[in-house]
Order: structure tokens, then C-alpha cells, then sequence
């Protein structure tokens, strides 16, 4: 997956970053804008599905935007408020965030839009190995919607994706080419969404 995306054009990325927000938009699935005023996404970076589109939308809509920015205190991501016409500076991994640390609470969001190396059809995120995500949605509220957004080849359809028992599922993902409602896995597990 990660050699597939890294042949990806600048003009391919855009277009899945395009085609993707409208999706989230648009979704009579999600009525994402109809039910989330505090939404969290990620900043992209260069082999992502980007979030510019998605994040100028959510704006308009007069919604609240929220992104994860490194906390070396205690060497994990936490949630700041993203502003309009934001600076930005590069954190750890090369992430960039804003310069202005506005801190929100993960249990006041109403959806997360999060990147995926992976995803299976029953919502298993293949990250990129660290859990940062895990950790933060481990304290979201268990009617906060997630999302996995990608394109629709990183869909693993024929198999489950191993998980631990800490990683999280995504209710939903949203590609390119189509919106799926991930279905329950054959043995659910619990974990730790408040």
C-alpha cells in the first residue's frame, strides 16, 4: 500500500482529495454537516489523501474544525482547534500544525475523518503503526461518528485486517469511488470508547 501511494501523481491526489469531500458533503448516508458541528481531521501530508477541500467546506458550513498536533509532554498527539488562516509550523514526523495550540477535548467531537494505510470492509484501520489514533479515539464518545477516508484500491474486501485489541474501528469509509457503512466483525470485540 504504502509503494502503491507513493506512485500517485500530485493531479491524483488532488482529484481523490476533491471527490472525497464532496462525498462527505454531499452523503445522504452521512448527512455529516446536518449532525456534526465539532469535527476532527488530520492535516495531510504528502502521500495523503488531502484535506484542504474537505477542511475549507467544513468552514463554510460554519462547523468547528480540530486537528491533532504533538504534545512532547507527554510524547503522544492531542486535539487543537484549526482556524481560519492558520500558520502553521512542522512538528514531529513531519506533520504540519498550527502554531496556535488551542486545546479541545476528544469527548466534544462529533466526527473523526482519520488517514489509513488499510481498511477492511468490518472497519479495521491499518495505521501507521504507532496508535496515536487509537489512543485519542479511545476517549471519544461512542456516538461520535469515525471515518476512514482513502482510495478505493487501499479497500481490503477478500479479508479481515489483524487487529489488537486496542485499535478501533471506523463506522465508515469514504473513498474516491464510494461510501461503505462497515458491517460488524465476524467476532466483535469491545474497546474503549467511552
Amino acid at each position: 500500500m504504502r509503494a502503491q501511494r507513493h506512485e500517485l501523481t500530485e493531479a491524483e491526489l488532488k482529484q481523490a482529495g476533491k471527490d472525497i469531500s464532496h462525498a462527505l458533503i454531499t452523503s445522504r448516508k452521512l448527512n455529516l454537516l446536518l449532525s456534526a458541528w465539532n469535527i476532527s481531521t488530520y492535516i495531510s501530508t504528502t502521500y495523503e489523501i488531502p484535506t484542504r477541500y474537505l477542511i475549507a467546506e467544513i468552514w463554510n458550513a460554519g462547523r468547528n474544525v480540530s486537528v491533532p498536533v504533538w504534545d512532547a509532554v507527554t510524547s503522544t498527539y492531542k486535539l487543537c482547534a484549526l482556524l481560519p488562516r492558520a500558520k502553521f509550523v512542522t512538528g514531529p514526523f513531519g506533520v504540519r500544525e498550527p502554531a496556535l495550540r488551542i486545546p479541545v477535548q476528544t469527548w466534544d467531537m462529533d466526527a473523526f475523518i482519520m488517514p489509513g494505510l488499510a481498511f477492511d470492509m468490518y472497519g479495521a484501520r491499518l495505521g501507521f503503526g504507532a496508535g496515536f489514533y487509537d489512543r485519542i479515539l479511545s476517549e471519544a464518545r461512542s456516538s461520535t461518528r469515525l471515518i476512514g477516508i482513502c482510495h478505493d484500491w487501499q479497500v481490503v474486501e477478500d479479508q479481515p485486517i489483524p487487529q489488537e485489541p486496542h485499535d478501533i474501528r471506523v463506522d465508515w469509509i469514504v473513498t474516491d469511488k464510494r461510501t461503505i457503512r462497515c458491517g460488524a466483525p465476524p467476532q466483535q470485540r469491545s474497546v474503549g470508547r467511552a
